[in-house]
């Protein structure tokens, strides 16, 4: 045989309990970003049941450090324990720096998008040099979890699981493309390759 298949599943936390309504001005939007690391996930928020039985499956479930990563992890493998890492945390959203404006939060998600393309476009760093290590440290953990446990299940973020995902890619993971909601999976797949022994 050629070796057994393995996978990674990297699963986007649950809908957070933290709600913000109006609008906000770059400190509320710092107040809003303390508030949203603290919350855990909406009580109503539940996975879809296919989600938990990947999870059922899966031979180890780790999540991020955040609350609602830990919370939701629990969640879809409540009879086990899960182990969490802050490799999997998310990524520092640093909005741009606009004074005396307030806006709706949405408009602030826009004006970190557009910040993201102006960069793009100026060829200027996204990331930090760290944030790049360390979505690096995360794929090799991953990979290493893999190789003992077969199927890992890992509840991460939104913005640093596209920053792992291509990671894993360059890698020679291969990924089967979802969405972007709360619960998602986007799950990876690679050969264990068995290497043969001179009694082969």
């Amino acid at each position: 045989m050629p070796g057994a298949s393995q996978r990674i599943l990297l699963v986007r936390h649950g809908r957070s309990a933290h709600v913000q309504r109006g609008s906000i001005d770059l400190a509320g939007f710092h107040r809003w970003r303390d508030a949203y690391e603290a919350a855990g996930i909406d009580q109503q928020d539940q996975p879809h049941p296919a989600v938990t039985e990947l999870a059922a499956g899966s031979g180890i479930v780790v999540a991020s450090t955040a609350p609602r990563a830990l919370q939701s992890a629990m969640r879809l493998w409540p009879a086990r324990d899960v182990v969490t890492s802050p490799l999997l945390r998310e990524l520092e959203l640093i909005p741009p720096n606009i004074r005396g404006v307030r806006m709706p939060l949405m408009a602030w998600a826009l004006t970190y998008g557009l910040q993201w393309i102006l960069r793009a476009v100026f060829r200027r760093p996204h990331l930090a040099p760290a944030e790049l290590q360390r979505a690096r440290e995360a794929a090799e953990w991953l990979s290493d979890l893999a190789d003992e446990h077969g199927t890992v299940l890992a509840v991460t973020h939104a913005s640093f699981r596209s920053l792992l995902a291509r990671q894993l890619k360059s890698g020679g993971w291969q990924c089967e493309p979802s969405d972007r909601r709360h619960w998602s999976v986007w799950s990876f797949t690679r050969r264990k390759i068995r290497l043969k022994s001179s009694r082969d």
